[in-house]
């Protein structure tokens, strides 16, 4: 990983159990993957924060990437069981990237990249096309109706939380 950030409200005891869950959420993940757990760094550009990068308080999210900096933040109170949620979406980031689209998600664009090899391209848009054919997306749209823009629905979000369903279900399978 290209580095870790502690906010400055992670007391120090805290910063090496926040790392020893983030090490496990990683291995976890790099099992179920059948990759290398080296691999999860995205060729070293992908960074993790550890309550250093959200605007905590009321409603506010358990963690979120950050494709400007390619970045991963995990809050303090409730971040370790969003790893494999955030690390899709560093990901989906990662190949739009390789088109040089820094801030784009690959679920988003839909289209043949620069840079990024055929069948990944495709394997998203089966991905999409698989998700548009479930109840999760008529859910997903009916929860943002209580929103003043979407969140729920949006693409990446669907993505992210379809992969992070299919993680938990692997974990418990096993």
């Amino acid at each position: 990983f290209r580095g870790v950030q502690f906010g400055n409200y992670v007391e120090g005891d805290r910063r090496q159990q926040d790392l020893n869950q983030a090490y496990d959420a990683l291995m976890d993940l790099a099992g179920i993957l059948d990759v290398p757990p080296k691999a999860l760094s995205l060729n070293g550009e992908l960074g993790l924060a550890f309550g250093a990068r959200g605007k905590g308080g009321k409603g506010a999210g358990s963690a979120h990437y950050e494709p400007k900096e390619v970045v991963i933040n995990l809050t303090k109170g409730s971040g370790a069981g969003a790893m494999a949620h955030e690390w899709f979406h560093a990901v989906d980031n990662y190949f739009s990237r390789r088109d040089g689209k820094k801030l784009d998600f690959l679920t988003i664009t839909k289209r043949a990249q620069e840079g990024v090899r055929p069948e990944v391209v495709e394997a998203f848009k089966n991905l999409m096309s698989a998700i548009a054919s479930t109840d999760v997306v008529k859910r997903s749209a009916i929860i943002d109706r209580t929103r003043s823009s979407a969140y729920w629905s949006t693409p990446h979000e669907l993505a992210a939380r379809s992969f992070e369903a299919n993680i938990i279900a692997k974990l418990q399978d096993q």
